[in-house]
């Protein structure tokens, strides 16, 4: 049983929960739809090389480091407020990961599960009431601040010891926030069957594969 072997699950929401990645880039390439195509693709392989990493800072690079340009303050929060607003309802409305529903519903409680994503807080919260998964965690964080600071929070509110808590991503700053903490990690591949991470971690294509992961580790 995994609660013998976990005390706790961590669990980013885009890729890992909900099919959700796609939808988010094209929402990032839509705010870009007068600058023509080849910056539209600059922005699409953007996003998918640094997945989990917050939109504000996300669309600041986007203008800083593939459109060469510094950004006001004004357009900037205008950016962040017309993708909040395509992607909310999408995300709420979209697939799920194959074996997400399954896991939780299997898995609740014990051991006890979280949500940390890059996602703002008070949406990210409203994504999982709206999925109707909110009875499945013990908790649900969005940003910010940086997923390591929320899972240390959460680590010494709970009194988890580092060896019995893993961490399930899809993103490089989710491997990095668990190896920053000492977690364990499961990756979760992209429907190409392709993850950021080295060589040796230990890879999923969905959450149907995770309990076996889990219990390999």
């Amino acid at each position: 049983m995994l609660h013998q072997r976990w005390d706790a699950i961590i669990f980013d929401f885009d890729g890992v929960l909900a099919d959700s990645n796609g939808l988010k880039g094209e929402a990032f390439v839509t705010l870009y739809a007068d600058e023509g195509p080849e910056v539209q693709d600059a922005i699409r392989a953007y996003h998918r090389a640094n997945g989990g990493m917050p939109r504000r800072e996300k669309l600041m690079r986007f203008e800083r480091e593939v459109l060469g340009r510094d950004i006001a303050e004004e357009r900037l929060d205008r950016l962040v407020e017309d993708f909040a607003l395509a992607v909310e309802q999408a995300v709420i409305a979209c697939a799920e990961i194959p074996g997400a529903a399954d896991f939780l519903a299997a898995h609740a409680g014990r051991p006890s599960l979280f949500v940390i994503s890059a996602t703002p807080h008070e949406e990210m919260l409203r994504i999982v009431a709206g999925r109707g998964m909110g009875d499945r965690f013990v908790s649900v964080h969005g940003s910010p601040p940086r997923k390591a600071e929320t899972a240390a929070m959460l680590l010494a509110h709970h009194g988890f010891r580092r060896e019995r808590v893993a961490f399930v991503g899809d993103a490089v700053q989710d491997y990095a926030a668990a190896s920053e903490l000492s977690l364990a990690f499961v990756g979760v591949r992209d429907a190409f069957g392709k993850h950021p991470f080295p060589d040796a971690t230990l890879t999923i294509a969905n959450l149907h594969e995770l309990p076996a992961a889990l219990a390999a580790l």
